[in-house]
C-alpha cells in the first residue's frame, strides 16, 4: 500500500530564511525542512551505508559500524537552542515531532536556581564537570532533564502504538546541545535504549576536513547540512523542495530568455528571407501583360459564376415543378398500406362469430350477437408532424391510464397518423341471469364501459399490431344512451346523438392539388383515399371519415350500423326495443415501418420479442399505483367534450352580420382552422 507524505512551511518563514542569501546575491535552489534533511542524512550515511570502519585507522572491537534498519528504527535527537527535532525512521518511513525543549531551557534553569546571569549560566553549563560543585549544577537542571526524557518517552510510545511491529534499535544525539555533560547517560538510563552521540560521518570523504579539530568539535551540528548536500547531489531519499514556485518560475523564464531571443531572431531572419523571395517573384509579374491576363481571367470567372447561378435557379424551378408533379401522381408503394392496415384492424377487433362460435343464421344466437357486435361508424386518420406534442400531451390523464403500461408514461415522437375509430356497441350491464352463469359458460354481458376496456381496447393492444406501427391505443370519448330505442337509428342515420370530438385534419402543403383523404395514398373502394362526400361514410357527423361502406361489414356483423339483415326484420320493426347504446372514440398512433425495417421473414421473431417486452412491462407496473377512471367520470368528461364542440359550432355558425349581410343560419356547419402539416398529409375537402 502506497503512503503519501505532505510537507509544508509557512511562506514568511521561507522568505526569512532565504533573505540573507538574497542580500548576499546568492540564489537558493533548494529549501528543505530540518527533519527531512536529517532523514536524508541518516538514510544515506548510515542505514544504507556499506559496512566498514567508522573512522580511518579504527580496527578490531573498537571499530564503529553504521546503524542498520534491520536492527530496529533509529531515533534522531537534534537538540537546538529552543527546541529539539525528534525523527524516527527505518529508512523507508519517517515520523517527526518538534519537542519544545532546547539548550536554552537548561541555561534558564541554572539562572533561576543559582541566581546567575544568562552568560554565566551558559558558561557554567558547558563546563559543569570542572565546576567546584557539579552536583548542585545537575540538581538545578534535573527538572529540565526529567521533562526532556518524559517528552522523548511519550513520543517513542506514541510511535510504537501506531506502528505495532516497529521496534527502536538506537537513539542518536545531534546538535551542540547534546554536548551537555551527563545528558547522554541520563537519557540512556531513562529511555532504556542505547543512546549514542554522532561522532563521525561514514560516507563523507575528505580527510583534511574530517580530521580538523574545529570540524570534529562541531561535527554533531553538521547533520542538517550533510542531508542538504546529499539532496543537492540528487542522492537523497526524499527530494521535496519548498522553494516558492514564483521564484522557480522567474528563474525558468530568465534561463529561457536567451533561447527565446535567439529563436525570435531566427524567425525574423526566416520571415525576411521569405518576404524578399516573394517580392522578387512579384517583381517579375508586376507588368502590363500579366495584369491584362489577370483581368481576362477574372472576367471569365465572373461569367462562369453567372452561368452557375442561372443553372441553380433553373434547377430550383425544375425541382419545384417535379415535386408538384409527384404530389399529383399516385404512389403505388403507399396505396397498398391502407387496405392492409384496415384488414389488420378488422382481424383484431372482437368478432362474436369467431370468438364465441355463434351462427348468424340461428335465431337463438341473435341475442348474443346483438350484444357482442362492434359497429364501426367511421375511421378518420389525421396526419401530425409531431404526434407527441400535437396529440398525446392533449389527452386527458385519466384516459392515458387506460393505455398499456409500455405507452402510459412514454410519449410517442416523430410524425405519423393519429387514427380515430368511431363506433358503437349494444353490450348491456350483466343481469341476474348473467350472474347465475356456471363456470365454463361464455359471458356475453359486460356493461357499456367494461366491454370497451376489457374486450375492444385490449384487442387493439396486440404485439402483432404493434410491430406494424400501431401503438398508444387510448379511449378518447364515450357516451352511453341507456334509453336507446330501435327507431333512434333511423332518426340519427345510425350515428351518435351527440357530436364526437374529432381532431382537425391537417392542411395540405402550399400549392398542392386537393386529393384523397389519405393524402398521397391511392383511393380504393370503401378504403383509404375516399372522398369526403362518399355516401354511407358517416353522414354529416364525420365529414371526410374513412368508413366502412355497405358490403364491407367485418366478420361477425361488424360494420356500418345494422349490417345484419334479419329475415323477420319487417315484423320486428313494429316492436319498439330499448337497449343501451354505447358510442365511443378510440384513438391510436400509426407509424408504418419502412420495408427495410420490417422484412416478412423477421415478423414472427419481432412479434415474439414485442410480446415479451409488453409482458415484462406489465409485471413491472403491478406495484405501481394507477387509478383506472370510473365509468361515470369518463361519461362526464366526454359530455363536456361534446358540449365544447357544440359551443364551437354555434359560435362559428353565428358571426356578427355586417352591413347588408345575410344572418347566419343557426347550427349550420363551420370549419375551424386546421393545424399546418408536413408534405404528404391529408388534403381537406
Amino acid at each position: 500500500m502506497a503512503e503519501v507524505g505532505l510537507f509544508a512551511m509557512k511562506r514568511d518563514q521561507i522568505n526569512r530564511a532565504i533573505l540573507p542569501f538574497k542580500v548576499a546575491g546568492i540564489e537558493v535552489d533548494i529549501v528543505q525542512m530540518g527533519p527531512i534533511a536529517l532523514y536524508n542524512f541518516i538514510t544515506f550515511d548510515q542505514i544504507k551505508a556499506p559496512p566498514r570502519a567508522a573512522a580511518e585507522g579504527a580496527a578490531g572491537e573498537d571499530a564503529k559500524q553504521p546503524a542498520k534498519a534491520d536492527k530496529g528504527s533509529i531515533v534522531l535527537l537534534d537538540i537546538g537552542a529552543d527546541n529539539t527535532d525528534l525523527i524516527i525512521t527505518d529508512g523507508n518511513r519517517i515520523w517527526q515531532r518538534n519537542v519544545p525543549i532546547g539548550g536554552n531551557h537548561f541555561t534558564r534553569a541554572l539562572t533561576k536556581e543559582l541566581k546567575l546571569t544568562f552568560a554565566k549560566a551558559e558558561h557554567l553549563k558547558r563546563n559543569a564537570t570542572k565546576a567546584p560543585d557539579p552536583r548542585s549544577i545537575f540538581t538545578a537542571m534535573r527538572g529540565v532533564f526529567n521533562d526532556f526524557a518524559s517528552e522523548i518517552n511519550r513520543s517513542i510510545g506514541f510511535y510504537s502504538s501506531v506502528n505495532r511491529t516497529a521496534k527502536i534499535g538506537k537513539v542518536i544525539g545531534l546538535g551542540n546541545g547534546f554536548k551537555l555533560p551527563g545528558l547522554q547517560k541520563f537519557l540512556q538510563q531513562n529511555l532504556s535504549q542505547e543512546v549514542d552521540k554522532l561522532e563521525t560521518f561514514f560516507r563523507l570523504s575528505g580527510d583534511d576536513v574530517k580530521t580538523a579539530p574545529q570540524f570534529q568539535e562541531n561535527l554533531p551540528s553538521f547533520a542538517v547540512a550533510y542531508g542538504l548536500g546529499v539532496q543537492g547531489l540528487d542522492r537523497s531519499g526524499l527530494r521535496t523542495n519548498l522553494l516558492p514556485p514564483e521564484i522557480e518560475q522567474v528563474r525558468l523564464i530568465r534561463a529561457k530568455k536567451p533561447w527565446a531571443l535567439a529563436a525570435s531572431s531566427l524567425m525574423m531572419l526566416g520571415f525576411t528571407a521569405l518576404f524578399l523571395g516573394d517580392y522578387r517573384v512579384l517583381a517579375k509579374v508586376d507588368n502590363d501583360p500579366f495584369r491584362e491576363a489577370v483581368n481576362q481571367a477574372k472576367n471569365v470567372s465572373t461569367e462562369g459564376a453567372r452561368y452557375q447561378s442561372e443553372y441553380e435557379a433553373a434547377k430550383g424551378e425544375w425541382t419545384n415543378v417535379n415535386n408538384t408533379g409527384k404530389s399529383l401522381v399516385i404512389e403505388t408503394t403507399d396505396r397498398g398500406k391502407w387496405p392492409q392496415f384496415l384488414q389488420r384492424i378488422n382481424a383484431h377487433l372482437p368478432d362474436p362469430v369467431r370468438d364465441y362460435k355463434l351462427d348468424p343464421n340461428k335465431a337463438e344466437d341473435q341475442k348474443a350477437l346483438d350484444r357482442l357486435r362492434v359497429h364501426i361508424d367511421a375511421i378518420k386518420p389525421v396526419w401530425r408532424t409531431d404526434v407527441g406534442a400535437e396529440w398525446f400531451t392533449n389527452l386527458r390523464p385519466d384516459f392515458k391510464n387506460l393505455m398499456h403500461p409500455l405507452d402510459r408514461g412514454t410519449a410517442p415522437s416523430g410524425e405519423g397518423w393519429v387514427v380515430q375509430v368511431i363506433g358503437h356497441h349494444y353490450n348491456p350491464n350483466p343481469s341476474a341471469e348473467d350472474f347465475k352463469l356456471k363456470p365454463g359458460q361464455p359471458q356475453t354481458a359486460f356493461g357499456p364501459y367494461q366491454y370497451l376496456i376489457k374486450k375492444i381496447l385490449p384487442s387493439l393492444i396486440d404485439p402483432s399490431l404493434r410491430v406494424h406501427g400501431v401503438h398508444h391505443v387510448a379511449l378518447a370519448w364515450m357516451t352511453v344512451d341507456r334509453s336507446w330505442t330501435s327507431d333512434s337509428s333511423a332518426n340519427t342515420n345510425g350515428l351518435a346523438k351527440t357530436p364526437v370530438p374529432l381532431m382537425a385534419r391537417a392542411t395540405p402543403p402550399a400549392g398542392a392539388t386537393p386529393g384523397g383523404e389519405m393524402g398521397g395514398a391511392a383511393p380504393a373502394p370503401g378504403m383509404g383515399g375516399m372522398p369526403a362526400e362518399a355516401p354511407n361514410m358517416g353522414g354529416g357527423m364525420y365529414p371526410g371519415a374513412m368508413g366502412m361502406a355497405p358490403g364491407m361489414g367485418m366478420p361477425g356483423g361488424m360494420g356500418m350500423g345494422n349490417m345484419y339483415m334479419n329475415p323477420n326484420a319487417a315484423a320486428e320493426a313494429k316492436k319498439l326495443v330499448t337497449q343501451s347504446r354505447t358510442d365511443f372514440l378510440i384513438q391510436f398512433v400509426w407509424q408504418p415501418p419502412k420495408p427495410e425495417e420490417l422484412k416478412p421473414e423477421d415478423i414472427p421473431a419481432k412479434i415474439k420479442e414485442m410480446a415479451k417486452q409488453m409482458t415484462d412491462e406489465e409485471v413491472k407496473s403491478k406495484n405501481a399505483v394507477v387509478v383506472i377512471p370510473k365509468e361515470q367520470d369518463i361519461e362526464a368528461a366526454s359530455a363536456r367534450q361534446s358540449q365544447e364542440v357544440i359551443n364551437a359550432l354555434n359560435k362559428a355558425a353565428a358571426p356578427t352580420p355586417g352591413p347588408g349581410a345575410t344572418p347566419a343560419v343557426p347550427n349550420s356547419p363551420a370549419v375551424a382552422p386546421a393545424p399546418a402539416a408536413a408534405p404528404g398529409a391529408p388534403v381537406p375537402k
